[in-house]
């Protein structure tokens, strides 16, 4: 249990922070866990990096015990320090903490000798450790399989004589495998070493203690530290851990060995006031990214703790003063307002509310900063990403309620209010002289979403029209065949077009004829005749955007026992001939330049027809499998604002190297959803994957082909709720499917009434997991995936503990939606007001029993719901059935 964050003046200074808060542990475990470890190293700091000992290693070593014991000066000093600060806290006492101090030292001298017992005779080195984790539970050497196996790696430390060493034994114990019992134990050890002043200062060389080592740990825990050119060497493995997410116990520990850094009266470095700064922007620019602050309000406490130091003056006044300094510091809107909403949720914030939502208005009224954020990030899509990420935030955040809703409203549509103005063009009309640059920037911006249909979408669409009929674009566009970036800008341009003459704008209301005649004039939803004057140049077979409507041609002939199958939809129908099913080849959906053709063939097996489903990144095609005769489903990895077709060819080509560093990264991911997929091929309820292959220079998934429809559709065709049994009836199948993908270690996220699928032969399928992840720990780089109203509080937060229980908050949301006919209020309109309308609000009359079960599946905190999909539908199942 955290104990206050108030400061205490305990003990004295070091060089990782002032002991000033600890934690209240009520079980051994707890004395044993990250703080409680954090507290031991700085209680005993000297003494341990006299030794080069990390705390686990004294907690495992009844040797070390016995000689601490011995020193009764330091004892004494050390758990006086910790009981002092730990009865600051409301409703303790400094004797009964010191006599819980005391217990838990003698039980963990009394385990410490148990295990150096119980490990006579067995060897050391990894051979004890595999025995360990072989052992069945209860047969470890003590029974404690997780002690035991902490003591048994602290063995092979003890000739380690520097923290390096200790380092490089831990990196060579360290498994392949994601996680297990191993890695995390050595995860723990690793973040006990970094949480070392005196570790960091060896492994990164002679720099000045404070600020220089918190922004190397910072490199670290980011991923930024460099390979040598000779292979691999100890940072740079230790990075790589972190970045796949293989270390969140050290992260934590390093987190908040800066966390307790940054409020330590010492100074960051031993240079100058000016260096002081530097340090701390410096560390800043690590922990505050548009994704949001790392350490949340935490962290944002230390922060502005830190900054305020700067101040002459000091105590309330420097804090509100330091609050409005540090948020002006951030040059990037979407920072500066994570650091905002982060301050505001502290304790020490709330008398200076009014300061943070005036200064959340003013950086939502900054153009520079709108226009920063607009033009100097090259993916649109990572624009909406962070201002939809936000948003949330400030839906979720600690402001006022009448001010939380009107600051979202306005950070919603801030790209959209500077756009209306026409800020956005006059500001691009300066900084980009081609117009062809100007007019694919605009549509980007057009079709990205940031642009409300009611909004700016008409000015933008209005000024590209007016920049296509230019002769100066005619002549640029009939220059570009010389080109091969020019002819890629030209793809992508046209397929913008194409994208933004489909879309409908509202009704306008012109106030005269000439009004009325300039708006017949302007976009069209009506393919090749969306630019009416743009004549396509003579660029290696670079056409117009066509629509789908104006395809005559007959795509290839599908081969051998299919060749009198419509190439579309794969019913029979005689050659040259329009099918009378689809209407192919008349009207085809599959858009010319965007899509895969019908007819094209992949992997020399799979025949692509017409396209199912359209995605943000990707699309979904009828398919024929010629070697089985049946129809399937083909997903190919298609993110549009990122990749083109190559004029005459299936195969895809990034925009820019930006663009494609960004597909490279998805089309892992992509790959990655397959293989799970792949990996659940005996859960009945998954849909089945045939096969994926990488061809095109991007990825296909092919998957069983599914009649039916969604869980969703199902609701609304019955009236727009289920009633309770019929409705676990249906789900039961696709819950027990999820109990079997978490005992994979794997979590869903993304269960919703779209993704449960019934098919016309009465299965249930579970569909889209491309957001599912290991259980055990996700990379630190990974977008956090949600879905508002099914997702839980925990997968709004990028470090939030996610598990099983979250796929179970998801279940239950769904099952509500099926009772009621309505979604759950999502997540971050809870924090405030967690109240969720009871079953009987949106019609549905169930057994109380059964409620009361829904709605702990839908508690914020994870530890009130039901730890399995095992133990929910136990209860659901006995509720429904009664006693």
């Amino acid at each position: 249990m955290p104990a206050s964050r108030t400061p205490a003046s305990a003990g004295a200074p070091g060089p990782a922070g002032t002991l000033d808060e600890a934690v209240l542990c009520q079980t051994l475990a707890d004395h044993h866990g990250g703080p409680a470890r954090m507290v031991i190293g700085i209680a005993l700091r000297p003494h341990l990096d006299s030794l080069v000992l990390t705390p686990t290693e004294l907690i495992h070593s009844s040797r070390h015990l016995k000689a601490l014991q011995a020193k009764a000066t330091l004892m004494e000093s050390a758990l006086g320090r910790v009981a002092t600060v730990q009865a600051r806290l409301p409703g303790q006492d400094a004797k009964a903490r010191r006599r819980a101090l005391d217990n838990a030292l003698s039980e963990t001298v009394a385990k410490a000798r148990a295990a150096q017992l119980a490990f006579t005779g067995l060897g050391r080195g990894r051979a004890l450790i595999d025995s360990i984790l072989r052992s069945a539970p209860g047969k470890s050497p003590t029974g404690d399989a997780g002690f035991d196996l902490r003591a048994a790696v602290c063995l092979e430390l003890e000739e380690c004589r520097t923290w390096a060493s200790k380092l490089d034994a831990l990196i060579q114990l360290f498994p392949a495998e994601r996680q297990d019992a191993l890695s995390t134990t050595l995860d723990e050890v690793i973040g006990d070493v970094l949480a070392s002043p005196a570790a960091t200062q060896e492994l990164f060389g002679n720099t000045p203690a404070g600020g220089s080592p918190l922004a190397r740990l910072c490199d670290l825990l980011f991923g930024r530290v460099p390979m040598e050119a000779f292979g691999p060497n100890r940072l740079g493995v230790l990075n790589g851990l972190f970045r796949q997410g293989r270390l969140p116990a050290a992260r934590d520990m390093v987190l908040e060995r800066i966390r307790r850094q940054l409020r330590a009266p010492q100074t960051l470095g031993r240079g100058t006031a000016e260096q002081e700064a530097d340090l701390l922007r410096a560390l800043m620019g690590h922990l505050l990214t548009p994704s949001g602050l790392t350490g949340g309000s935490a962290m944002a406490d230390a922060l502005t703790v830190r900054y305020s130091r700067r101040l002459e003056q000091g105590g309330a006044s420097a804090y509100r003063r330091s609050i409005v300094g540090l948020s002006e510091t951030q040059p990037d809107l979407i920072c500066r307002i994570h650091y905002l909403v982060a301050v505001s949720t502290v304790p020490a914030a709330e008398r200076h509310m009014g300061e943070i939502v005036d200064a959340l208005d003013a950086a939502l009224k900054n153009e520079l900063l709108v226009e920063n954020m607009v033009l100097q990030t090259p993916d649109t899509a990572l624009v909406r990403q962070a201002l939809t990420g936000a948003v949330e935030a400030i839906r979720g955040s600690a402001l006022p309620e009448h001010d939380r809703e009107r600051i979202a409203s306005r950070a919603d549509s801030v790209v959209d209010d500077f756009a209306r103005r026409g800020r956005l063009v006059q500001r691009l009309r300066q900084i980009e002289p081609l117009p062809r640059r100007r007019i694919i920037r605009l549509a980007e911006l057009a079709c990205s979403g940031l642009i409300g249909d009611g909004g700016a979408l008409s000015v933008l669409r209005q000024h590209i029209l007016e920049t296509a009929r230019q002769p100066q674009f005619q002549a640029e566009l009939a220059g570009a065949q010389s080109d091969d970036i020019a002819q890629a800008e030209v793809r992508r341009l046209y397929e913008l077009l194409d994208r933004l003459s489909q879309m409908q704008l509202p009704p306008a209301k012109p106030s005269s004829l000439r009004d009325q005649t300039a708006a017949r004039s302007a976009f069209e939803p009506c393919g090749a005749t969306a630019l009416p004057t743009v004549v396509a140049p003579p660029v290696r077979s670079i056409a117009l955007p066509v629509s789908a409507a104006a395809v005559t041609m007959e795509a290839p002939l599908v081969g051998g026992a299919a060749s009198s199958l419509c190439p579309a939809c794969f019913v029979p129908k005689a050659p040259r001939e329009v099918c009378r099913e689809c209407g192919y080849p008349v009207r085809v959906p599959n858009r010319n330049g965007v899509h895969l053709l019908p007819g094209t063939r992949l992997l020399g097996r799979y025949l692509v027809g017409r396209v199912l489903g359209q995605g943000g990144f990707g699309a979904t095609y009828l398919g024929w499998d010629e070697r089985l005769q049946i129809k399937v489903a083909v997903k190919e990895f298609y993110p549009a604002n990122l990749v083109s077709r190559v004029a005459g060819s299936p195969g895809i080509a990034p925009f820019s190297d930006e663009h494609a560093a960004s597909f490279s990264t998805g089309l892992a991911k992509f790959l990655e959803e397959a293989r799970m997929l792949a990996r659940l091929r005996e859960v009945k309820e998954i849909v089945s994957v045939q096969d994926f292959f990488e061809e095109n220079e991007t990825a296909y998934l092919v998957m069983e082909l599914l009649d039916g429809r969604t869980l969703k559709r199902h609701v609304s065709e019955n009236g727009g709720r289920i009633a309770a049994r019929p409705t676990l009836t249906l789900l039961s199948p696709i819950i027990k499917a999820l109990h079997a993908v978490h005992e994979l270690g794997l979590i869903h996220r993304d269960i919703s009434p779209d993704n449960i699928f019934l098919t016309s032969a009465g299965d249930r399928k579970l569909l889209d997991f491309g957001a599912a992840r290991h259980a055990a720990g996700k990379s630190a780089d990974l977008t956090v995936i949600l879905k508002p109203g099914y997702a839980p509080p925990e997968q709004y937060a990028p470090d939030g503990k996610q598990g099983p229980w979250t796929d179970v908050y998801a279940l239950c949301a769904t099952v509500y939606y099926a009772l009621t006919g309505k979604t759950p209020p999502d997540a971050t309109s809870r924090f405030m007001n967690d109240r969720v309308p009871r079953l009987a609000e949106g019609g549905a009359t169930v057994p109380p029993g059964f409620e009361k079960v829904l709605l702990s599946g839908l508690s914020m905190r994870w530890q009130d719901r039901p730890r399995s999909m095992r133990d929910l539908l136990l209860a659901l199942t006995g509720a429904i059935n009664g006693p």
